[in-house]
């Protein structure tokens, strides 16, 4: 795998941004000019063009340049969940459960991600500059910058608890800054989301950028988060089945019928199902092309992939048999040698389709949300709010049930089966998507599933430990346990 991790603290990595112009989010958005250096402060955003190209340039970091979603890395730092596993050098502490401060992985995922705030951050700070901008068009901007940076704050207090919360005000401070608490950025990411879900439109001529949907959403996957560990508060879950069934209610998304098809590059622009991802593209010379096709494929047997990270046998082996496994998993090799007798794991089938390529650079995706998860999230959260599980949680989760081609499951379960038994579908339905780790850690599950396979496994591997290089004592502090 290509590695170009270079040490940077938050301080440098602010002071260092521009926002570069990429083809990401869609095959087809394609900005022309490059937006100036967003912390200089003798310039400003006026025109529609360049906040055009700074919205484009926030999302870049998330997906382009080896460390974010092009390659894998969210998925690697949630290799402690059952569904992925990497024997890979770089990679084998965080599977095992035994990672530490100086990991280059985690190092990488905390540098994208805020890049990204920074550069969001600055769109915020330059709205009142925008001239013959009209007040629709400007919220819409606003929106998108907005939902970018409530995601972005949600994967760092998901990974790493207590984090700085850095504004366009505060950014260039950072010495500064204490870490806020996760009630405080909780807060932040519900304010940035609201105000991103009243401002955003149904839909967007390109795929790939956030909507009213997305935001709603992401707001509900917000609040069914934070009913677990660690705010545990029990009555976001009224909240979040209201969110998710809003989603539902729109008439925009809906399953696809194949879930094959689902993962089919061909359909990627075109099937209701997801409601935010991030599209490669190698029509910019390739700096946006998606390598998940390569990174997850088996190196031998015909193959000729990377082998970075895969799946593990003992999911593989509890998977439900059906139409859903056969599209998830790639148990058999190109020269037709199935993953026992290679002597190797099953691996990862859902990002195998990439479409054209350019050497190692493709035209995949990676999926953020979709409408799958926001059915589970309405079944689990209407559950949990109501007592027992209503006529339309069973449907929501028997919808997605029925495509993978399972027994629907039936009224009279009681509350804490039914809860299972979604916990237990979205392992299957949202696997190797960075879901599963999350779910593991709210519902406090991390040692339960990962204790027989390794004994070391504590409640502190609930978060990640924070990148050594970007700690100041009595600012930003590390996680217990590491």
């Amino acid at each position: 795998m290509k590695i170009n991790i270079k040490k940077m603290n938050v301080k440098s990595a602010i002071l260092t941004l521009t926002a570069l112009v990429l083809t990401v989010g869609c095959a087809d958005i394609e900005l022309e000019e490059n937006p100036p250096s967003l912390l200089n402060p003798n310039t400003f955003f006026t025109t529609e063009s360049e906040f055009e190209a700074a919205i484009t340039g926030a999302m870049r970091p998330l997906y382009a340049g080896y460390e974010g979603w092009d390659y894998g890395y969210p998925i690697i730092l949630c290799s402690g969940a059952e569904d992925v596993r990497s024997d890979a050098d770089i990679f084998a502490n965080l599977d095992r459960l035994n990672p530490n401060s100086q990991e280059l992985t985690i190092a990488g995922i905390w540098k994208v991600l805020y890049q990204s705030i920074s550069n969001v951050n600055a769109i915020i700070g330059n709205l009142g500059n925008a001239e013959n901008i009209s007040e629709e068009r400007l919220g819409e901007l606003e929106g998108q910058a907005k939902f970018i940076r409530a995601l972005d704050f949600f994967f760092l207090v998901r990974w790493f608890g207590e984090v700085q919360l850095t504004t366009f005000e505060n950014q260039g401070d950072v010495e500064n800054l204490p870490q806020a608490t996760v009630e405080e950025i909780y807060a932040s990411i519900i304010a940035d989301l609201k105000d991103a879900e009243a401002k955003l439109p149904d839909t967007f001529e390109q795929r790939g950028r956030p909507t009213k949907g997305a935001a709603k959403a992401l707001l509900a996957k917000v609040y069914l988060t934070m009913t677990g560990w660690p705010l545990k508060d029990a009555s976001k879950y009224a909240e979040a089945r209201d969110k998710a069934k809003e989603v539902m209610d729109m008439g925009i998304y809906s399953l696809e019928a194949n879930f094959n098809d689902l993962w089919l590059e061909a359909n990627k622009l075109t099937n209701a199902e997801f409601i935010f991802a991030f599209y490669g593209s190698i029509a910019a010379d390739g700096i946006s092309g998606s390598h998940m096709h390569i990174a997850s494929r088996h190196w031998g047997n015909g193959e000729g992939g990377w082998g970075d990270f895969y799946s593990e046998d003992r999911f593989f082996n509890a998977f439900p048999d059906g139409p859903r496994k056969d599209a998830t998993f790639t148990s058999v090799f190109a020269d037709g040698t199935s993953w026992e007798d290679a002597g190797v794991q099953p691996h990862m089938a859902k990002y195998r389709d990439a479409g054209d390529t350019v050497n190692d650079d493709g035209e995949g995706f990676n999926v953020v949300l979709r409408y799958a998860d926001v059915l589970l999230m309405y079944a689990e959260a209407a559950n949990m709010a109501e007592g027992g599980p209503s006529q339309a949680a069973l449907d929501a989760i028997n919808e997605v049930r029925q495509r993978a081609g399972l027994t629907p499951l039936s009224s009279g379960m009681s509350q804490s089966d039914f809860d299972g038994a979604v916990i237990e579908e979205r392992n299957w339905e949202l696997a190797f998507e960075a879901n599963r780790w999350f779910d593991l850690v709210r519902k406090e599950m991390v040692i339960e599933v990962n204790q027989d396979l390794h004994p070391n496994v504590s409640e502190n591997n609930r978060l990640l430990p924070k990148p050594a290089a970007q700690l100041i004592p009595g600012i930003l502090e590390q996680n217990p346990g590491y």
